[in-house]
């Protein structure tokens, strides 16, 4: 009975231990405010089903730990030794997730495959993270001090083999979750709540161990549908309506693409004392071609990038880089541009091995890829904890435009914004609104950018394409998706005769897919396996624009959007996103509801048919 005191007692300390460490990530990560208790209150249930997951933790460490001490029948010491470690480890991946998911808005997943290859300033990296380190060896430490594992070690060799089989029986059952198959991190979308309800119910530890050892399982997700639907004939038909079979554009010029990284487009109606955040893009934006509504293909730099530059989705809440697809060819804007004549390189401030981002570029058909390793004397350059700041990113990019032939096609990952980390000695204008300095200083950075490009003695005319690669802070499944985006067209005493397009403000709701279709559409570029539409006139094109985001997708058609979970077919809410940017009131459905909700629904499924065919 010992033996059997000992296994409840821990499987029940290390749940509570479990439960105790989400709720620090729930505050930590601002899912729970003290300042707010309905933000406790209303979602303490979507939490407490996260119980499954915790027990599921405590049955993988008690296996280890109780399963080792039956086989092998160490020591006392040897065996507090081995619990410290293991909850040690514990609460360091937790703490690791919650950083991710606070700058991703996610748990990692495919992610854990390439952690290892993100290269900063280790230096910087932790000294800005020096509290939630801190906060690992202080939970860890209390972890051993409440989880005292009583030491009940099995002496008969004859009880060692029923009593490992009991050890692995009880583990094996509460990590499956008691179902028939182990329980999935996806599971958590059963927690209800939308996606703030999977987050908190999610235990993040949990979805790392998956990670490591349920291997690259296949990146696809299987939607159910019922046969009658016919969601492949809806979206053959809006599909048919896709694509750039027949450009109308002559644009022969120079292209400039910034990918302005984690620039949310909540940022464009940010201010203080009538000072913007970002008061340069905005007067830009007004001077350009711009969507209503622009929305991103992902919520990682390789996410933004492969739906810009090929006009597809990405897999759901996932990369193409490290899938089984990764290796799968794309028809990309780059490889057409090439053929056009055009010489192409792409620049990012951080390593260019970040996430895989420097093979995708070549893999979409850039030319070059550069990251901040490839910068001269690297080391004379002031850098925050991921690379260099957007100032000297721009040089450099710059004199690597001088030694290439025009047509160009340049793109830049920024990365001033990848730390809210300011240059020594720099101010802004912001007292109130310290968190967003950081925007605003890019904001200057971008503006001396386009100065010095406008002095540039071009032999073409110059296209400016600025958006954000994805958000980096949210309250709402909308604005995990919402990001900035212009186009503007720069007249340099090249060889185009007309303008090609109007600076106007253009209806509807577009995504990151649609940039590249537009582009080509503008270059008169045949592309017909793009998913997007040219913005240039949309109206020739099926709309509706998508955004996946924990197991909700949002369907987007003029002023309204229909939100649904893909694990229940046939439910829908229905906002109107210019009135309700939270999506948190709902409205009664028009008419064209259902029509919309079957168009998402089949967008859903036969996108990734095409990625995975």
């Amino acid at each position: 009975m010992t033996f059997l005191r000992a296994s409840i007692s821990y499987l029940l300390r290390v749940v509570i231990f479990g439960m105790l460490l989400r709720v620090g990530v729930a505050f930590y990560t601002g899912i729970w405010s003290l300042s707010n208790p309905d933000t406790i209150f209303s979602s303490i249930k979507n939490f407490f089903y996260g119980w499954h997951y915790d027990l599921a933790m405590a049955a993988f460490l008690y296996f280890i730990l109780f399963g080792s001490l039956v086989l092998i029948g160490y020591s006392k010491s040897k065996f507090k030794i081995l619990n410290s470690i293991l909850l040690f480890l514990y609460t360091l991946f937790l703490i690791t997730d919650a950083l991710y998911m606070k700058e991703s808005g996610r748990h990692i997943s495919y992610e854990i495959y390439n952690l290892v290859t993100i290269e900063s300033s280790l230096g910087a990296l932790l000294l800005k993270y020096w509290l939630p380190l801190v906060l690992v060896v202080l939970g860890a430490y209390a972890g051993t001090k409440y989880v005292k594992a009583q030491y009940a070690p099995i002496k008969s060799i004859l009880w060692r083999v029923p009593v490992f089989l009991f050890v692995a029986v009880i583990s094996v059952v509460f990590i499956r979750g008691f179902e028939g198959i182990p329980q999935d991190p996806s599971w958590a979308y059963r927690a209800g709540g939308g996606a703030t309800g999977s987050v908190l119910a999610l235990n993040g530890t949990y979805g790392i161990v998956w990670g490591i050892f349920a291997g690259k399982k296949s990146s696809k997700e299987d939607i159910y549908a019922p046969k009658d639907a016919a969601v492949d004939q809806v979206f053959k038909e809006w599909v048919s309506k896709r694509g750039i079979k027949n450009p109308t554009g002559h644009f022969d010029g120079n292209i400039v693409i910034l990918f302005l990284e984690g620039w949310s487009g909540t940022l464009l109606d940010m201010s203080e004392n009538g000072k913007p955040v970002l008061p340069f893009f905005l007067k830009l934006r007004q001077e350009s071609l711009r969507p209503e509504l622009m929305v991103a293909g992902g919520h990682r730099t390789t996410e933004g990038i492969f739906a810009t530059m090929c006009s597809l989705p990405n897999p759901f809440g996932k990369s193409i880089m490290f899938s089984e697809i990764e290796n799968k060819d794309f028809t990309c804007l780059p490889q057409l541009l090439d053929k056009k004549g055009y010489s192409s390189a792409f620049f990012q401030g951080s390593d260019q091995n970040t996430s895989g981002v420097g093979l995708l570029t070549l893999k979409t058909g850039f030319q070059k890829s550069y990251g901040k390793n490839e910068i001269p004397h690297l080391e004379k350059y002031e850098q925050n904890a991921w690379g260099v700041y957007d100032h000297d990113l721009y040089k450099f990019a710059e004199s690597k435009m001088d030694e290439m032939k025009e047509p160009l096609l340049i793109a830049i990952n920024t990365n001033t914004t990848h730390d809210n980390a300011l240059p020594h000695g720099v101010t802004t204008e912001l007292n109130d609104l310290k968190e967003y300095a950081h925007f605003h200083y890019a904001d200057k950075e971008l503006q001396d950018f386009y100065n010095s490009l406008l002095k540039r003695h071009w032999k073409k005319d110059l296209l400016i394409v600025a958006f954000a690669d994805h958000t980096t802070f949210a309250n709402s499944l909308f604005e995990h998706y919402y990001i900035p985006f212009l186009m503007k067209y720069v007249p340099t005493g090249g060889n185009t005769s007309q303008k090609p397009f109007e600076d106007k403000l253009v209806k509807g709701v577009f995504h990151q897919n649609d940039i590249a279709a537009t582009l080509a559409d503008l270059t008169g570029t045949a592309a017909p396996t793009f998913l997007g539409r040219s913005m240039l006139h949309p109206e020739s094109y099926s709309e509706g624009a998508s955004i996946f985001h924990l197991g909700e997708s949002a369907w987007f058609e003029g002023d309204w959007s229909v939100v649904f979970n893909i694990r229940k077919y046939g439910e829908k809410k229905c906002f109107l996103w210019k009135e309700d940017r939270t999506f948190t009131h709902a409205k009664d459905c028009p008419p064209q509801a259902d029509r919309m909700y079957m168009n998402g629904l089949s967008f859903l499924i036969g996108s990734q048919n095409i990625l995975f065919k």
